[in-house]
């Protein structure tokens, strides 16, 4: 279950919340408004619990993207939630 972010907008850095019910295969990934993939914060396997990952508003190549808007996609096994958020500089 996705949370949301914090804070909404931001600049630079936000932090992303997500709470897991069970044992999960979990990916969050960042993408621009055309749905191309920025970056990848967590692709590993997570028990149940409350999570937090940060977003310090950098590609996946450490390089600073655009202030604009952004989508995060949350995967947990068969879950899958997205919400927008916008980084403003």
């Amino acid at each position: 279950m996705l949370k949301g972010n914090y804070p909404n907008p931001f600049n630079p850095i936000t932090t992303i919340s997500y709470k897991l019910g069970n044992i999960s295969a979990v990916t969050l990934e960042i993408f621009n408004v055309k749905g191309q993939r920025v970056n990848l914060l967590v692709n590993e396997t997570q028990a149940a619990g409350t999570y937090n990952a940060v977003w310090q508003g950098k590609d996946a190549s450490n390089k600073p993207v655009s202030s604009g808007i952004y989508l995060y996609r949350l995967t947990a096994g068969e879950h899958i939630e997205s919400r927008k958020m916008m980084l403003m500089k």
